[in-house]
This record gives structure tokens, C-alpha cells and sequence, in this order.
């Protein structure tokens, strides 16, 4: 955020501002050429994986279906099954969305940069979660909710 909110004056900035400045002044090295085909890498991987993962769940979930309750007891264990099975397709679906847009970013030359606020995520970040959309301080801001 912008001090000129504020008056410029460093008694009423907000905890967040200030480690929004003092992490903006320390930023991280730049991605480097190798660092992007790694990521490219990476992230493609991850979605091929999930898509299997995907594809595999639905496969299980369809078996699961289409077998014959013998009891009570079949019908409550297969209902809580499909339950974990949705839970975890969710999750991977989630996973996935975040990984083909990661790719897009790459692809658009954003990769890297927080979608956000518009600050560089820094190399260490975008490596480690190349999936990732946002910055740490944006993540944690977002983590913190209204009223943080």
C-alpha cells in the first residue's frame, strides 16, 4: 500500500504495510531463463499427474456405483467411499486449475509475478510452488481475512 493513503505518516501504517515495504526492499533474484523451463516442466508433470489422478478416481467412483449393496452396513461404508473419492477429485480439480493457469501465466511472459498486487512472487517462491498465484505477503493478507 501506499504511504500518500496514509499522510506519509509511519505511526498509523498497518503491520502488513510495513512488511509489504520492508519485503519489497529485500526482493528476491529475478527468474532466470533455466528457472522458467523448469517450472514449465514441473507444472506440465503436475497437471498430467492430476489428470490421471482424475481420470482414476472417476473410474473408482464408477465401480463403486454400479456394485450391488448387499446391507445396510454396504451402503453406509460405499457412501462414506464416494464421500472421500469426491473429496479428494475436488481437491486435485482445484490443483489442477491452479497448475493450468501457472502454465497460461508462463506462457503470457507473468509467470513469477504475484496476479495480485503486481510484485515479483521472488525465484525461491515460484520454484518451490510454481502452481502459486501470490506473493507471500498477498497469501498471508488473504490467509488473514477482513480485519487480518
Amino acid at each position: 500500500m501506499s504511504d500518500r493513503g496514509r499522510g506519509g505518516d509511519p505511526e498509523v501504517w498497518t503491520h502488513w504495510e510495513v512488511r509489504r515495504m520492508n519485503r519489497a526492499e529485500t526482493s528476491e533474484s529475478p527468474l532466470r531463463p533455466r528457472d522458467l523451463e523448469e517450472a514449465a516442466a514441473r507444472l506440465s508433470e503436475q497437471a498430467d499427474r492430476l489428470r490421471s489422478q482424475l481420470a482414476r478416481t472417476e473410474e473408482a467412483a464408477s465401480a463403486l456405483r454400479a456394485d450391488c449393496d448387499l446391507d445396510a452396513g454396504d451402503s453406509g461404508a460405499k457412501a462414506m467411499t464416494l464421500r472421500e473419492l469426491r473429496t479428494r477429485a475436488e481437491a486435485d480439480e482445484a490443483l489442477l486449475e491452479r497448475t493450468v493457469a501457472a502454465l497460461d501465466r508462463l506462457r503470457a511472459g507473468s509467470f513469477g509475478i504475484c496476479t495480485r498486487c503486481g510484485r515479483p512472487q521472488g525465484r525461491e517462491r515460484s520454484l518451490a510452488l510454481p502452481h502459486t498465484e501470490l506473493c507471500v505477503v498477498c497469501a498471508e493478507e488473504r490467509e488473514a481475512g477482513p480485519g487480518g
